[in-house]
Order: C-alpha cells, then sequence, then structure tokens
C-alpha cells in the first residue's frame, strides 16, 4: 500500500478542500491518513446510501472501519427504528469506548443524533463474573434500563427472561445468549446456550454485557416507559453528545457539505410538518446542522468544488477520472496501458496473488 500511499502524500489541515477524486481514490488518501496520523476519522456524508458506498470501499483498504447508520426521520419517529442498524451503531460505539482508533463512516442523521457521553456509555456496561454478589432483581433492573426487553424464552439479541434463580439474556455482540445462575445473591454460573433447543454450549467465568438502546443515564428514577427516546435525552442530561465526542477529536471529513445542507433543510420540512401530530413534544428531534464548523473540517467535494460564501484554506483539484470497465479482459487492459503509456502517465497495478503469475 506504500506506493498507493505515496500517490497521496497531502498535508491533513483543517478546512482543506479535495476535489477531482473518485471514491476509490478518495478512500486510499483517507487510509494513508489513517496510517499516518495517530488519530480516528470520522467521515460524514449526506446519505446513508453515500455511506455504505464508502464503507464497502474502504473496508476493502482497512480492517479498522466502522459504520454509524441511522434511519431517516419519518421511519426513526413515526414507526420504528431498525433494529438493524441499531445493533450496528451500538456495536461501533462498543468499540470506541475503549479508545480503539477507527475510521467511522455515518451520515448527516447519524451524525446529528442525540447521544449520551461516552462517560455514561462505558458506566452502563455490565461486567459479570462466577461468585459476584448482585441482586439478582437489581440485575433484571439494570437489564431493562439498558433495554432489554422481557421475552418468557430468550432467542434473539437484546431479548432477557427470568425463571426463578437463572436469568437468561441476549448480549449485543454476543454470537449465543447466556444463561445466568445463582446462589442467593451469588452468580454460581455463567453459560452459554444454544437458542435454538435452549442447551448449554459451554460455561464460562465472566461476560460483558452492552447496552441495548443508546438512551442511557446517569438515574432511571422515574423515567416514563414513553419518554425513553432519543429526543428526550436533553432533558435527563445535562449534556449529551454524538458520534463525535467517542472519537476524541477526530479528523472529520464531510463529503458534499452543499448537497447535506440541502438534505437537511428538507429533514426540517418533514419536522415541522411532522410536529402537527407529535404537538406534546416541545423541543429538538436531534442537533442542528450549525453544530457542525465548516472551518474545522476536511471538504470531500465529489459533485460540485465550490461551496457558496466559503473561502477554503486550500483547494486541491487531483483531476482523477475512473478508468474503464476491462471484465478481466486481457487485451483491453493491455490496450489502455499502452495508451495510457504513450502520453507518459505512471501506472500501477494492484493484483490479487493468483492474477499476478498471468498477468
Amino acid at each position: 500500500m506504500k506506493k498507493l500511499y505515496d500517490l497521496f502524500n497531502i498535508k491533513y489541515q483543517d478546512n482543506l478542500g479535495l476535489s477531482g477524486l473518485t471514491d476509490e481514490s478518495f478512500s486510499i488518501l483517507v487510509s494513508s491518513w489513517f496510517h499516518n496520523y495517530n488519530k480516528s476519522i470520522l467521515i460524514v456524508t449526506p446519505t446513508i446510501q453515500d455511506a455504505n458506498n464508502l464503507l464497502n470501499i474502504i473496508s476493502n483498504i482497512s480492517n479498522d472501519v466502522l459504520f454509524f447508520p441511522m434511519d431517516d426521520f419519518l421511519t426513526s419517529e413515526a414507526i420504528s427504528i431498525s433494529p438493524d442498524l441499531m445493533v450496528t451503531r451500538l456495536e461501533t460505539l462498543n468499540e470506541l469506548i475503549n479508545n480503539n482508533k477507527k475510521i467511522v463512516i455515518t451520515h448527516m442523521n447519524g451524525y446529528l443524533r442525540y447521544l449520551p457521553s461516552k462517560k455514561i456509555y462505558k458506566d452502563n456496561v455490565l461486567n459479570l463474573k462466577v461468585g459476584m454478589e448482585i441482586d439478582p432483581k437489581n440485575l433484571i433492573e439494570n437489564l431493562y434500563n439498558l433495554g432489554y426487553k422481557r421475552e418468557s424464552i430468550v432467542t434473539k439479541t437484546g431479548s432477557v427472561g427470568v425463571r426463578g434463580f437463572i436469568i437468561d439474556v441476549f448480549p449485543v455482540s454476543s454470537s449465543h445468549p447466556i444463561r445466568i445462575e445463582f446462589f442467593g445473591d451469588e452468580i454460581d454460573s455463567i453459560r452459554e446456550f444454544d437458542e435454538e433447543n435452549q442447551k448449554s454450549i459451554k460455561e464460562i467465568k465472566e461476560i460483558t454485557i452492552y447496552p441495548y438502546t443508546e438512551f442511557l443515564l446517569n438515574n432511571y428514577d422515574n423515567i416514563n416507559e414513553e419518554e425513553r427516546k432519543n429526543k428526550y435525552l436533553p432533558k435527563y442530561l445535562n449534556e449529551v453528545s454524538n458520534i463525535t465526542d467517542y472519537l476524541d477529536n477526530p479528523i472529520t471529513i464531510v463529503k458534499d457539505f452543499t448537497f447535506l445542507k440541502n438534505n437537511f433543510q428538507k429533514m426540517l420540512d418533514e419536522i415541522n410538518s411532522y410536529k402537527q401530530s407529535d404537538n406534546k413534544y416541545t423541543g429538538n428531534y436531534m442537533y442542528s446542522l450549525d453544530t457542525l464548523d465548516i472551518n474545522k473540517v476536511v471538504h470531500y467535494l465529489s459533485i460540485d468544488n465550490l461551496i457558496p460564501d466559503h473561502d477554503f484554506k486550500e483547494l486541491i483539484d487531483f483531476h482523477i477520472k475512473k478508468s474503464p470497465k476491462f471484465h478481466e479482459n486481457i487485451d483491453i487492459i493491455n490496450s489502455y496501458l499502452k495508451e495510457s503509456y504513450s502520453i507518459s502517465k505512471q501506472i500501477i497495478i494492484c493484483l490479487k496473488d493468483y492474477q499476478i503469475k498471468n498477468f
């Protein structure tokens, strides 16, 4: 990869504009910065489709890529939040609370989402060990506060079941549910079991149970069940965060800010329309886009190389174009290489191991 990184020997700085890149070449630049700087990188795109596309490309280059997706506004408020997207967000937060250096890709809705502080999130992680003393009733209450829902039989992530002195729970990021058996207030055993036949797989000494919700507080006393949504976090917390705070001063890159800003205005129109049916709620649903300081981020411009009324500290145009699709036709590849070589283009060929000999 060093050869590719050398082609993008661009120094990171705030308010830098990058144009004339393909998503593939942009991904190499991101990977080179991640390799060269001791910082996490946050990429904010206008839409979840843009974020997904970059995720797929950068994942081919780096193993340190995480995704923080969020439903669109009307889906999350008027219908229901996607459990799959929620689990993906939680798995990303679980990685970040351990201070791991990562590349995180999100989009406008994910960036603007209210989150508890990193400290509160870490404080709500449960670590259980065999021999540990804890009141089973308190543990059950803690699991409810962490978003786990009571079921008669535990078969899916986020569920908890209680049978006498046995608590079954299916934690986030676990392959199988966990059975915790008590002797009084002492954890007597912890076993992993099969969700299909409910039979034990193996005994384990300890388990970490991460939250199954992003609605996390210091104190859960007298919280109305209907208000356990992230839009209410500012009501119960003195300070709320967003995904940036989990990354500890990352390099932030915004793709196509003008497009993103237009999408935000469309969402505001949706919110104003929705408020007519949600007239009991008077607060905001998420952060304003004004919280994003466009003078302190890097701008990746794939649609237009201008942002109205904005001056970049430096604007670099790479003049990179996509190569044609070859469909592994060697004759077409050779013809393209000869033509490129004849006009003094530098050529770098990236192949899989099995392709090198044939090529």
